[in-house]
């Protein structure tokens, strides 16, 4: 009996792990994963075929039954195989605990930095304050459209 039904296809589960270097912030079943590749968004459902890619500075969407979680995320890493679906980013935060007064501070500062900024061998420096400023950007957007944070 129970190698049948290992067998089944039915029985099987979507597990999503949104991991950061500080922490898992999801790790659960779920039926439905949606992540922002470099083509567009990409949805996995049950069975999806093994997909390694990067993941752009946006949201991640995770559905169960009736539910649904977003989270804003940095850019980073989205691995799916043998149903288990991994987002490795350096900042994910679900849209109900963003703060958007934080970010927006966040945002300040990027935008002082670049101003300060010398022209002068410095491009390095600049994409990364850039992609800061996109990160902060990200969260207030995601906390506007999914009915977030504190302001």
């Amino acid at each position: 009996m129970a190698e049948n039904r290992g067998a089944d296809q039915d029985c099987r589960q979507l597990f999503c792990r949104i991991i950061t270097p500080e922490r898992i912030v999801y790790d659960d079943e779920t039926d439905l994963v949606v992540v922002r590749i470099a083509d567009g968004d990409l949805g996995v459902m049950v069975n999806h075929a093994p997909t390694v890619s990067t993941v752009g500075i946006h949201e991640v969407r995770v559905g169960q039954g009736d539910e649904r979680q977003v989270f804003a995320t940095s850019d980073g890493f989205f691995k799916v195989s043998e149903n288990l679906v991994q987002v490795l980013v350096e900042e994910a935060v679900p849209a109900d605990e963003i703060d958007v007064n934080e970010a927006e501070d966040r945002i300040e500062k990027a935008e002082q930095e670049l101003a300060d900024l010398s022209d002068e061998g410095m491009e390095f420096e600049r994409e990364e304050i850039e992609r800061r400023q996109r990160t902060a950007e990200n969260l207030v957007r995601v906390s506007q459209e999914h009915g977030g944070g504190e302001n």
